[in-house]
């Protein structure tokens, strides 16, 4: 009988032991910071690898104290919605293309202008200080952490040549933002939609071509179709990538953790900057591999594609006056940022 109590005794006291473990364990979840990141890239590609990476830093460096959950390939938020996603809590985390949201964001869309970007590089350096010098309103309502933008973007096509503006007539080609404008003038046919609808469209023929920049290639295997890439440097356009946090969540999170994603964030700019330029050129090197052709237009007939782009600034610019911001000036801004590194 001592034996038997003795035994029930021990079990017991085993039984304690592990429900206070595992409610201390339960307590210790629960203790922790939970980020959700929401991000619509194809998994593998390095724009999903850099947010991704950016999650498994923040653990590290918070040393665990914050858990970051990963959705990627649009799991949890499709591209279009990316940015309202995260306004209303649904992800804590995104990146957001400014011109899936035309309108929207009409200080910081000015950068998505053809106003002919050499690199990702100064693209991405020139959205973070544009940002800090104009510090527009239309983003109050996030916090931003940083801001990125693709390689220059520039023509492609299936089976035409671009040589000169008349070899674009008749062609339908896929563009979003204010590049559906720069397309019209230019003398093709503008077709808008999402990047992950262009692979489909391009097999179908409901697309001739596109404006991007060379790591669709490769990322979203557009070198499956394309033959010919132009290279129109000098009205090459970026898209801008906004990295942006939940407001409610950021002023929920303690000073030493906003101190390291702080910091984190300027870091990150120049990871971003690096990794556009790295998979543009990966993608241009699997569109050669493929048989793809490379067209460089001559300084002449750039500079016609220079003339039919021009006026386009100026319309912008005026829109955003009407809305009683400084267009004007920052185009011009943008405008000698780029030249400084032509």
């Amino acid at each position: 009988m001592k034996k038997l109590c003795f035994v029930s005794l021990v079990s017991v006291t085993f039984l304690l032991f592990f429900m206070v473990l595992s409610m201390a364990s339960l307590s210790f979840a629960q203790d922790k910071i939970q980020i959700k990141i929401s991000n619509w890239f194809p998994v593998g590609t390095g724009q999903d690898k850099l947010l991704k990476e950016w999650g498994e830093d923040l653990e590290k460096r918070t040393n665990g104290r914050v858990k970051v959950n990963y959705y990627p390939a649009g799991t949890l938020i499709p591209a279009p919605q990316s940015y309202d996603g995260v306004v209303k809590g649904i992800a804590d985390v995104t990146q957001h293309v400014a011109g899936y949201t035309v309108g929207r964001f009409p200080m910081m869309e000015l950068i998505d202008l053809p106003l002919g970007y050499p690199s990702g590089t100064v693209a991405t350096k020139l959205a973070n200080d544009y940002y800090k010098k104009f510090q527009p309103k239309e983003m109050d309502n996030v916090k931003v952490l940083w801001f990125h933008a693709q390689a220059p973007g520039i023509l492609h096509t299936k089976s035409k040549p671009v040589y000169k503006l008349e070899d674009l007539k008749g062609l339908k080609i896929r563009t979003f933002g204010s590049n559906a404008k720069l397309m019209s003038r230019l003398g093709g046919t503008p077709v808008a939609m999402p990047m992950g609808d262009v692979y489909d469209a391009l097999s179908k023929g409901v697309a001739d071509g596109l404006l991007a920049s060379y790591e669709t290639m490769e990322n979203w295997k557009f070198a499956d179709f394309i033959r010919y890439s132009t290279e129109c440097y000098d009205v090459a356009y970026t898209a801008l990538f906004m990295v942006v946090m939940n407001k409610n969540k950021w002023n929920s999170l303690p000073k030493d953790i906003k101190d390291i994603i702080d910091k984190m964030s300027v870091e990150y700019i120049n990871k971003s900057a690096n990794m556009w330029d790295y998979i543009a050129e990966s993608g241009k090197k699997v569109l050669l591999s493929k048989g793809g052709k490379i067209i460089t237009l001559s300084k002449e007939e750039q500079a016609k594609w220079v003339e039919k782009a021009t006026p386009l600034f100026v319309e912008y610019a005026s829109n955003v006056e009407k809305k009683g911001l400084p267009g004007k000036e920052a185009v011009k801004y943008i405008q000698n940022y780029v030249s400084k590194y032509k």
